[in-house]
């Protein structure tokens, strides 16, 4: 499954979630418990989904049971956690990017199901990808319009990164 598209693709995708999870930690605390359609959904409860699917999405690709889905607390701290765990997230999904594709049989909502692994694959970036713009849609509707989707897009991403390739040709390093 090596293709060079897919690997900028979850480059991408840790790379924003990364800046959206430590935007989140530098707000006010009570910003984590924002919500607006669904109670249930806050900002905070929505970024920890974001990382538990992520172990879960990883857990399937390893064709082993779901790990414990364990919630980092909604405070500035429980934030740069929740990055830092979504860091080690986007290390082991690396791995996977080289696998050959295979049927993948698992639970899913207590029912078993058969998906393909480049879907499984799909469903991690695209899943992160849905819920960052509904953090930034539920900031924006309780007046807090801070998370701005076009500075997590692909191009700025890209920017970002020959900047850093610049400057470690320009150090030496």
């Amino acid at each position: 499954m090596s293709d060079v598209t897919l690997s900028r693709l979850f480059r991408h995708m840790a790379w924003a979630n990364n800046r959206l999870f430590l935007q989140l930690s530098t707000l006010p605390e009570e910003v984590l418990s924002f919500s607006a359609w669904n109670p249930e959904w806050s900002v905070g409860k929505i970024a920890n989904h974001i990382v538990i699917a992520q172990g879960r999405l990883i857990s399937r690709l390893e064709k082993v049971g779901s790990p414990e889905e364990i919630e980092f607390p909604l405070t500035s701290k429980g934030m740069e956690d929740l990055a830092k765990q979504a860091e080690f997230n986007d290390q082991k999904i690396q791995s996977f990017l080289e696998m050959p594709e295979e049927m993948l049989t698992f639970v899913r909502y207590g029912e078993t199901v058969s998906y393909l692994s480049t879907s499984v694959i799909a469903q991690f970036v695209h899943h992160a990808t849905e819920h960052r713009a509904q953090i930034a849609d539920i900031l924006a509707v309780n007046k807090m319009d801070v998370i701005n989707l076009d500075a997590l897009d692909f191009w700025t991403f890209e920017r970002s990164e020959h900047l850093i390739l610049l400057e470690i040709s320009t150090n030496g390093n």
